[in-house]
């Protein structure tokens, strides 16, 4: 299984709590359905289930972290999730783009404006409706890649730490980037049970080793874009985007997957570096998993994204107004365009 939030699956029921008899049972039906989500893919998934009785319940677990997970509490995780509003774990779409905005931005305006949530999720949306053309001003240099286009992304003294699973146990894997440049050194710190090894190595743009002609899996050069072929430990194409829990932060992503669909990696898109990889040998039985457990690499998303962010506490009042509909969605687009043009509000 893998450690995704599926983008793009859109829950049916929204803010409705559910309880079912047999909660247990729900689950062994949503395992047996997941393989066939992996093989057929949301959109032909969704036509073939649609009607199935818990095809939301599933969704809703798919979209959960709680899912993947490999701990004895993963079943009460679960059956949890099951009694708790969906809304709970909101999935942002970033893949479609449409004219109308999307639910989830008047969700968390609703929430921002009954403050349920801090001023970053608000602005979160509006910088959406920026991306997508539906407001009108221009981005500011705070958004620009501060990376070079088609290098490594990661600057001096940057580690990326993992729990890496197989056949053997846990090995925690910590790699220290030197200063960037055509050539990088990394200093990596590898702890298992019984040992610690101590090793060095150089990677360049391409993410080659460079002594071996390996290809680096845990970073990959900039932009990372779907429809891309990457070089790692296996060759892989990015085939999807997503939104993925890292820690108290939902990073933009893509999937990526190799052609025998054994070999996965979920990418942070800002960076490059791998956020979850995953090889299954359906064959042999075996199977081997890295999970990004600490990096410094990310800057706290309100600190890197939300510098100098400015909202004046009254805007809480247009915003209310147009998600209990007194005003429309083309009012509240022109009211929030006109405020961040004329610097009354920051994004």
């Amino acid at each position: 299984m893998h450690k995704i939030l599926l983008a793009g699956i859109f829950i049916l029921a929204i803010g409705m709590p559910l309880a079912f008899a047999d909660p247990t049972k729900t689950i062994r039906e949503c395992e047996t359905l997941y393989p066939e989500l992996e093989t057929l893919g949301k959109t032909k998934f969704l036509e073939r289930y649609m009607h199935h009785p818990n095809v939301r319940s599933c969704l809703t677990l798919y979209n959960d972290i709680s899912w993947f997970a490999e701990e004895p509490d993963r079943t009460d995780r679960l059956i949890a999730l099951l009694g708790e509003p969906i809304t709970k774990k909101t999935v942002r779409d970033r893949f479609d783009r449409t004219d109308a905005i999307p639910q989830w931005i008047k969700d968390d305006a609703t929430r921002w404006h009954q403050g349920k949530e801090r001023d970053n999720i608000f602005s979160y949306g509006i910088r959406f409706l920026i991306n997508s053309k539906m407001i009108d001003v221009p981005i500011s240099k705070s958004d620009q890649q501060i990376c070079m286009q088609d290098q490594i992304c990661v600057a001096k003294n940057n580690y990326i730490r993992y729990s890496i699973k197989d056949e053997d146990g846990i090995t925690n894997l910590t790699h220290t980037f030197g200063t960037p440049g055509g050539i990088i050194a990394i200093a990596s710190v590898e702890i298992t049970k019984d040992k610690k090894i101590l090793d060095s190595f150089h990677i360049n743009s391409e993410g080659l080793v460079d002594h071996t002609k390996q290809y680096y899996r845990f970073v990959h050069k900039i932009p990372v874009e779907l429809g891309m072929t990457i070089q790692s430990e296996h060759e892989i194409q990015t085939i999807s985007e997503v939104v993925f829990p890292y820690k108290n932060q939902q990073r933009d992503a893509v999937i990526a997957w190799d052609k025998t669909k054994q070999y996965q990696e979920v990418i942070d898109k800002k960076t490059g570096i791998v956020l979850f990889a995953k090889f299954q040998d359906r064959i042999k039985k075996t199977q081997w998993s890295a999970e990004l457990t600490d990096t410094n690499a990310f800057v706290d998303e309100i600190e890197i994204q939300y510098q100098g962010m400015r909202i004046p506490s009254w805007v809480k009042d247009p915003v209310k107004w147009w998600t209990e509909g007194k005003i429309s969605d083309s009012e509240y687009v022109n009211s929030i365009s006109y405020l961040i043009k004329n610097k009354i509000m920051q994004i």
